[in-house]
């Protein structure tokens, strides 16, 4: 009974920095002058009594009147799904094609932000003469949606679907968003049949359903699958609808990605126009201001990953050039955590020389530290082998009378064996010089990490040094030669030719 105010406290004080959190998210999101989803949900409401007013004379009043979309002739056939191979003629043009309407309210066909959503598209009466796809054959007919009557029920009480221009009944919604996503999932192949080659009707309808539900589907334990088939395989225009329903929210966004992360990378990694990648800039923007930046260092592992996949995947350096300024005031504390140093690596392959050279130098200047720690000694090893001279220059006025010191820890022993392998033969002398005149130098040849320095040093230096080395190993009393950690170097004195 004790622990359950502990963690009603402890639940209470995370609730607390997160709101803290979002207090920073929506200072930096008006610095930055971008758009957040109170905004958003305003403008959307214009647009969506406009809606409601148009379709108030539809029949029985239970839904507005569809609204087909198709693309520019020229352009491929299907509206969502890849095209068809170019080998096969394409399919006779239906004489009369039934309209169906789509099974749900469709939601405003622009979004509000810097961009006008299904641009270039036009109206089927523009285009009389456009062909559509063969029927794919199901269970519900060719081509076509299922019935009405294996749709989920509307909420008691209500006569219409609770759509997006219906106000003032947030139960309902939220009933519908479930309903919606269980009968997604629940149908996940016929949605990607009729999605990808079924009518161009039908798709819209599935379409328009999956963006208006992208981010129930994203929190979804099922929809996630769903979603993220649709958005490998989708147009270019349709995955931008999705990832702009799911990033316009910036505060909704960071909580998934807190929860979501795989996912959220996934989609990211899935982004093939420069537009969707520009929304996911916009949102993850506000997470390097400083305060939001050192959550992100110290503990938040996930929201990491979403920033890495990210730099991965920007088409030119400049589309991340906020993160690799944050990156650079934050390199220390990056390079000890195990995503951030993944992240940290990330933008070393993409930022400019200047950048990295900066970066490179004050890694190298706190070498001695991080070569002890778990994860920065990867990175230490990394400006070695970039084998820039002015960098092995201050990691080598770093490391001097330390080698010993360095020699007998798990991860810095690495980190002195790359040292052996790039620093040249002036820097190789002071090593074995500082080893050789350890007094206790008869430990180290025992010892469980530096011996792994030593044998090291016997492959790599040069016969005179080496030479200095191994009569110094020889000339020792009473050593184990079977001893588990001497093993390795007196079979490289062996193989050297070296004998007592």
């Amino acid at each position: 009974m004790a622990s359950e105010p502990a963690a009603e406290a402890e639940e209470r004080r995370l609730c607390e920095e997160d709101e803290l959190l979002f207090e920073d998210i929506a200072r930096e999101v008006a610095r930055l002058g971008l758009r957040d989803f109170p905004e958003l949900e305003a403008e959307e409401g214009r647009q969506e009594e406009e809606e409601d007013a148009a379709a108030a004379g539809a029949a029985n009043g239970l839904l507005p009147p569809p609204v087909l979309l198709q693309r520019p002739s020229g352009q491929q056939l299907f509206l969502y799904g890849p095209p068809p191979p170019p080998l096969l003629p394409p399919p006779p043009p239906l004489l009369s094609p039934r309209m169906l309407p789509p099974p749900f309210s469709p939601p405003p066909l622009g979004m509000t932000g810097d961009h006008k959503l299904l641009d270039g598209w036009c109206s089927m009466v523009d285009n009389p003469g456009r062909g559509h796809a063969p029927a794919p054959q199901s269970s519900h007919g060719g081509g076509s949606a299922p019935p009405r009557a294996a749709w989920p029920r509307a909420p008691p009480g209500d006569a219409a679907w609770p759509g997006p221009g219906r106000t003032g009944a947030p139960a309902a919604n939220t009933q519908l968003a479930e309903a919606c996503v269980q009968y997604l999932c629940r149908n996940e192949e016929q949605v990607l049949d009729t999605l990808f080659q079924g009518r161009p009707e039908a798709a819209d309808a599935y379409a328009r359903l999956i963006v208006t539900h992208a981010v129930p589907l994203l929190e979804s334990s099922h929809g996630t699958r769903l979603l993220g088939r649709v958005i490998d395989g989708c147009t270019d225009g349709l995955q931008y609808l999705i990832v702009a329903r799911i990033t316009r929210d910036h505060k909704r966004f960071f909580r998934i990605c807190g929860a979501r992360s795989d996912e959220v990378v996934g989609m990211i990694r899935s982004c093939r126009s420069e537009r969707s990648l520009q929304l996911v800039r916009n949102a993850i923007t506000p997470w390097m201001a400083p305060s939001i930046m050192h959550r992100l260092v110290t503990s938040d592992s996930n929201r990491l990953k979403v920033v890495q996949a990210f730099v991965q995947c920007v088409p030119d350096p400049y589309f991340a050039e906020f993160i690799f300024d944050a990156i650079a005031k934050n390199c220390l504390a990056l390079v000890i955590h195990p995503h951030g140093l993944s992240l940290l690596q990330s933008c070393l392959e993409h930022v400019k020389w200047t950048a990295k050279d900066n970066i490179l130098s004050t890694v190298a200047r706190c070498s001695c530290d991080l070569a002890q720690h778990r994860f920065g000694n990867y990175i230490v090893q990394d400006v070695l082998k970039q084998r820039d001279p002015s960098h092995l220059e201050i990691i080598a006025s770093r490391f001097r009378h330390n080698y010993v010191k360095l020699s007998r820890q798990r991860y810095s022993s690495n980190v002195v064996e790359t040292c052996l392998e790039v620093f040249d033969d002036r820097e190789r002398f002071a090593i074995v010089e500082e080893l050789v005149w350890f007094p206790r130098f008869r430990d180290l040849v025992t010892d469980e990490f530096a011996n792994y320095v030593i044998s090291k040093a016997l492959r790599t230096c040069k016969a005179s040094l080496r030479h200095r080395l191994a009569t110094a190993i020889l000339s020792l009393p009473h050593v184990n030669r079977r001893h588990p950690h001497c093993l390795r170097m007196f079979n490289t004195l062996s193989l050297l030719g070296y004998r007592d």
